[in-house]
């Protein structure tokens, strides 16, 4: 594996999680976005579903886990589910088995140096978390 495909897979794997417990999320409770749920105050800002997807909002993200996974996020500026940053790359790593294996918060900051570099990741203006500048693979 390339250098730095390891932390390409990863964030992913990262993002692809984030967007299927969203999902799922917003199916358990009937709506459509996340955020506009939780904002309306449709989504409560700590529960677990039927299903047993535990959630709880914090400050501009939340926390997913359904016992075999788990994801910390935080919403983009604009709102989206598209960012990331080392520590929440790091965590996830730590968290999930199916991640590969856990990388260090120095491994993940020095990765992602080399995407930054490489100019296919881009720091999101008023955030501390990058996102692709380009969409390179879609994980399932």
């Amino acid at each position: 594996m390339q250098d730095s495909e390891w932390v390409v897979d990863l964030i992913e794997q990262y993002l692809g999680c984030v967007r299927a417990f969203s999902e799922r999320l917003c199916r358990a409770m009937g709506q459509e976005d996340l955020l506009s749920g939780r904002r309306s105050k449709e989504i409560p800002r700590v529960g677990t579903t039927s299903d047993g997807l535990e959630f709880a909002f914090h400050g501009i993200g939340c926390r997913f886990s359904d016992g075999e996974s788990s994801v910390d996020f935080d919403f983009t500026p604009d709102g989206k589910m598209s960012g990331f940053d080392a520590w929440r790359l790091h965590e996830f790593s730590r968290d999930n088995a199916s991640s590969g294996g856990e990388r260090s918060p120095e491994e993940v900051k020095e990765a992602l140096k080399r995407l930054l570099n490489r100019g296919l990741i881009e720091p999101l203006p008023g955030s501390s978390l990058y996102r692709f500048r380009t969409r390179l693979r879609i994980v399932k």
